[in-house]
């Protein structure tokens, strides 16, 4: 459900505080493996939403459709997982704005999928994570310090005020946290992200920087916290805007691996809040973490030491 609001900024809201009844999906339907050869009947997303029949171009035009791909059942608009997505079944929806999303099934018992990659060895990255270590300099990223880090975006609201960054992963796609958006429906025309600067606020005249559109936003699985915004058109890639990295699905940081977090935000006095800073952190065993935060970190999560000095995000 929705309504016109009294808000003269914001034309519209759902009414988020009603609560949805129960899914329809049958207590014995859940998926094996990732859900490549489920066949239920259930046809709607994990918020309720009804899904699009694969066959039809409206509200959304599918990449994936019987044509494309004969051999995956993609009968009326029920939920199927055709590309093998790791999350599991899914569809596009009935909701403009919602392009596609998973639905509501879980897996089968006893057959969930790994939550850890095990025996990955080392990763090497052949064109993620370059720069230009010559821009290097030597200042919310406590204790850090102003630095290179090409693939940090500042992500920026209609009246062109920075409120939280994101990871360029793609040319056209920004990684982001759920926490920086009011919903995953949120109306974002106007809102930009900026690419290729260290200042907050630069310049007009700043060479490097590049003010893209945001397209839309796309959230990811509810437990991981996560949005993808997908950008109007694709950056330029060069020594200032690059391509951060990103680990193989389900793999473990080894202990003592350094990360970095990078971002404009508040330093407490301890560096310059203009500028972008970057600081780097060892990455913690998730054992060791779970001693310290009483087994409330999950596998899926990472932690860097230290916990209590000055450096953190």
């Amino acid at each position: 459900p929705w309504c016109f609001t009294t808000l003269p900024s914001m034309r519209v809201a759902f009414c988020f505080q009603i609560r949805r009844c129960m899914d329809e999906v049958e207590v014995e339907d859940c998926y094996h493996g990732n859900g490549e050869l489920y066949r239920g009947h259930t046809s709607k997303t994990r918020k309720g939403v009804t899904c699009q029949k694969w066959s039809e171009q409206s509200p959304h035009v599918p990449q994936i459709s019987p044509t494309t791909h004969p051999a995956a059942h993609l009968d009326e608009n029920y939920c199927r997982n055709p590309d093998n997505d790791s999350h599991g079944p899914w569809c596009y929806t009935m909701d403009p704005r919602t392009p596609f999303d998973y639905c509501g099934i879980k897996p089968c018992a006893g057959d969930k999928i790994p939550s850890v990659l095990e025996n990955a060895g080392n990763v090497v990255f052949d064109e993620c994570g370059k720069r230009d270590e010559r821009l290097q300099l030597k200042g919310r990223i406590v204790g850090g310090r102003p630095g290179n880090s090409p693939w940090t975006v500042s992500i920026r609201n209609r009246e062109g005020i920075h409120f939280c960054g994101g990871s360029l992963v793609k040319e056209q796609w920004v990684i982001s946290t759920r926490q920086c958006f009011s919903s995953c429906d949120a109306d974002l025309s106007g809102y930009e992200v900026q690419l290729g600067t260290l200042f907050k606020d630069p310049k007009p005249s700043d060479p490097d920087k590049q003010a893209i559109p945001i397209l839309k936003i796309i959230c990811g699985p509810s437990e991981s916290q996560l949005v993808m915004l997908k950008l109007v058109r694709p950056a330029t890639l060069n020594k200032r805007v690059a391509l951060i990295c990103l680990p193989p699905e389900r793999y473990i940081v080894p202990e003592n691996t350094e990360c970095e977090i990078a971002g404009w935000g508040e330093t407490r006095g301890t560096g310059d809040e203009t500028v972008l800073n970057v600081a780097r952190l060892p990455v913690m065993s998730n054992k060791k973490c779970s001693m310290v935060h009483r087994g409330q970190v999950k596998d899926s999560e990472l932690c860097t030491a230290p916990l209590r000095a000055g450096v953190g995000a």
